[in-house]
């Protein structure tokens, strides 16, 4: 006999929020076409509105709706289909499998554990250690599952607090935000999903943006500099009241989880031959995304037997919808010139400015946003329109699209970025302390923008092209 729950009435805020989910993309209905506003185009924004809404809101079921979204853009809105679906011909999607895949094998096997606690121990466990060890852990984690070390560093944060007894304070604080970069900044010099999304949004307009593994890095590189800065400034900000040494802790994990199993030697051996195929991209021309997706899938091959069925059955397949239904927002306005009518708006205001100035702009806006909208929606809804930009002023899309995704990180609040929302949902680091360090990263990256990255850029011929 089962027991049948009742529903529980709607409040008034979530009546007023499911109102406004479907109010003001309608509300865009109403607006006159002429020319350059087409009937196409305002129900491509109609849709696509309510799709964003429903993003930030939560309202309704993300990856639902990131289903619905590419078919009511050719059912409705009468957009071709190839470029509606285009995303899922390119690496992007699959990486997202890909990397979430490995990194459940990684987490099953203990293999990123193995790594972190080695991290840590390697740097000395002392409170500096530990903030120093976790952005070793952060890199090298980051490079075998690229954007999909946040859960697994949080917990480990989480846990070495917990088993020091460490109150909520400053030491709490040092070592989530430690945790917390070193799981995301990474992807300022480390190729990720999330470059790869954006060059996919802004492929209507820019084209096909291809860097290499390496060129990535190369172009990138002056960001490990503020990497690093940034755990210094942990180290200052966040000092320690009382003395801490965490080599025990460390020591004991690592005995509880026993010398290194055979299937963790295979991950290791299928990542040596990952990385083997990064490095050489430039010769067997194949894009470096599809290796994290071709290399994990040999965990299920004889002489590897690794992988389970588990490891594949518990990929969150949600994330892959929802990332190919986010580019498809930028490929769709690509056919039906969308950018064009976004550039005309927003150019005059923008025209006879210098090139600091619209990267000022852009990050403003960005940051702005970012207490409105989640970091995705963002870049679904403006890439597009900002390649535009970049584009009538001569910018290079690779070096706007990596600006981009730093400016996406310019945060002050925990639930602007979900992210950052995990590793405050534990509650062990206190909202000041968080606002303190935010807002202190957002200014120390405007200020490394502006005096190392963009003439670093320039020197190196990368900013314009």
């Amino acid at each position: 006999m089962s027991v049948q729950t009742e529903k529980q009435p709607m409040s008034l805020k979530s009546l007023m929020i499911m109102i406004m989910t479907f109010a003001l993309p309608l509300a865009i209905l109403l607006i006159p076409t002429n020319e350059l506003f087409t009937p196409q185009i305002r129900l491509y924004l109609t849709i696509t509105l309510f799709a964003i809404l429903t993003f930030i809101f939560g309202n309704i079921n993300q990856t639902a709706v990131a289903i619905l979204l590419p078919i009511t853009y050719v059912v409705i809105a009468q957009a071709p289909a190839a470029a509606v679906f285009a995303p899922w011909s390119t690496y992007i999607p699959w990486f997202v499998i890909g990397g979430l895949f490995l990194a459940n094998v990684m987490e099953r096997t203990n293999l990123l554990k193995r790594i972190a606690y080695n991290s840590i121990l390697l740097t000395g466990a002392s409170y500096n250690g530990v903030i120093w060890g976790l952005a070793l852990a952060g890199v090298l984690l980051f490079l075998l599952i690229p954007g999909n070390t946040v859960f697994p560093l949080a917990a480990l944060a989480y846990g070495l607090c917990k088993a020091l007894n460490l109150n909520v304070g400053k030491e709490t604080a040092g070592i989530t935000m430690a945790a917390a970069i070193s799981s995301l900044l990474p992807g300022w010099f480390i190729f990720n999903a999330n470059y790869g999304l954006l060059t996919g949004l802004g492929k209507g307009v820019a084209g096909e943006v291809n860097l290499t593994w390496i060129q990535y890095f190369m172009y990138s590189s002056v960001n490990i500099l503020f990497y690093a800065f940034m755990f210094w400034i942990i180290t200052k900000m966040f000092k320690p009241t009382v003395p801490i040494n965490a080599k025990d802790y460390f020591k004991e994990q690592l005995e509880k989880l026993g010398k290194m199993s055979l299937d963790e030697k295979k991950i290791l051996l299928m990542s040596i031959m990952l990385f083997a195929f990064l490095l050489t991209t430039q010769y067997h021309k194949i894009e470096a995304g599809w290796g994290f997706v071709i290399f994990p899938m040999l965990l299920y091959f004889p002489g590897f037997n690794v992988a389970t069925n588990e490891d594949l059955k518990n990929v969150n397949y949600g994330m892959a919808i929802f990332t190919a239904a986010c580019m498809g927002i930028g490929t769709t306005a690509g056919a039906l010139g969308l950018g064009k009518v976004a550039a005309a708006i927003i150019m005059p205001i923008l025209a006879g400015k210098g090139i600091m100035f619209i990267f000022g702009t852009v990050y403003t806006m960005i940051f702005s946003l970012n207490f409105l909208m989640t970091p995705l929606a963002i870049m679904s809804a403006f890439t597009l329109p900002l390649t535009e930009i970049a584009m009538s002023f001569g910018i290079n899309p690779a070096a706007w699209y990596m600006f981009i995704q730093i400016a996406i990180d310019a945060i002050i609040l925990p639930y602007e970025y979900v992210l950052y929302l995990i590793f405050f949902s534990f509650g062990i680091v206190k909202l000041s302390d968080f606002i303190k360090f935010q807002a202190a990263k957002t200014i120390l990256t405007v200020v490394f923008i502006f005096t190392v990255l963009i003439p670093f850029w320039r020197m190196i011929g990368f900013l314009m092209m």
